[in-house]
């Protein structure tokens, strides 16, 4: 049997240690989808947390059980709490990440957080550019503005949105829908944010797209629009909409390690 002495054996444990406590500094948020919930990114978390690093899966204001019973910056809010609980466990990068609408909704506020160590966003969504396939949604837009117009912006009602290319139904006020859906928010459309978001964002960007998913046609233009930071990728992986955040587990970790 080889001697090893204590000082090698030492060294061999350090070595083995220090990629779990570089990734244990750095925090995640994590953000689920409209009508989604935490769960939807559950095996993206657990492969992170197997990996050391610290994750918070909060539920959203656009969550199946929530859907828009804040506006878009009281949201805001709610991440900034989920970052204060990553930093009390001690991380001291954080990166918020993102899944259709919950990665437009990281890639607006890494836009006015220069601070974050990156953003990820996996298949980012909103509004489709051309909604006229979905008059409801059309009715639903019209009447949340006339009722904020008329000084009853805060009074619940019932309106139309689009879900991965389908019409449900939902509950909210009329600002909060129209923080999300009106002509004048920051991130209506993927488009859209390729002028009001996109060019202010200067961290460092991870966006990830499905093959499969009609809705990342447009992913392409929408990164070329970021400034770029020599830490920015744009990967794709083989999986539809819903698919995207299982299948990005090895990217985003590979990513991650960019950071470190």
């Amino acid at each position: 049997m080889r001697w090893v002495s204590p000082l090698s054996a030492l060294f061999a444990i350090l070595v083995a240690i220090a990629p779990v406590h570089a990734a244990g500094r750095i925090g995640l948020v994590l953000m689920h989808g409209k009508t989604g919930m935490p769960t939807q990114l559950a095996k993206l978390a657990a492969a992170l947390k197997a990996s050391g690093y610290i994750v918070e899966s909060p539920e959203m204001c656009w969550s199946k059980t929530r859907i828009f019973d804040r506006p878009l910056a009281d949201c805001m809010a709610e991440i900034e709490k989920a970052v204060g609980d990553l930093k009390a466990q001690g991380a001291t990068k954080i990166v918020v990440t993102g899944m259709s609408q919950g990665g437009a909704v990281a890639l607006y506020y890494g836009a006015t957080h220069s601070e974050l160590a990156g953003i990820v966003a996996l298949a980012p969504a909103a509004d489709p550019v051309d909604p006229s396939p979905y008059p409801d949604f059309i009715r639903s837009r019209k009447t949340a503005q006339q009722m904020a117009e008329a000084g009853q912006g805060q009074t619940v009602s019932d309106f139309f949105d689009v879900v991965n290319g389908k019409t449900v139904p939902i509950r909210a006020s009329p600002n909060s829908f129209l923080s999300f859906h009106g002509l004048d928010s920051p991130i209506v459309t993927i488009k859209a944010m390729m002028t009001t978001v996109l060019p202010k964002l200067t961290i460092p960007l991870l966006w990830v797209s499905g093959t499969r998913d009609n809705g990342q046609r447009i992913a392409d233009k929408a990164f070329a629009t970021v400034p770029g930071n020599h830490l920015d990728r744009h990967e794709t992986v083989d999986a539809d909409h819903v698919e995207t955040p299982d299948a990005s587990i090895a990217v985003v970790e590979d990513w991650l390690k960019t950071l470190q």
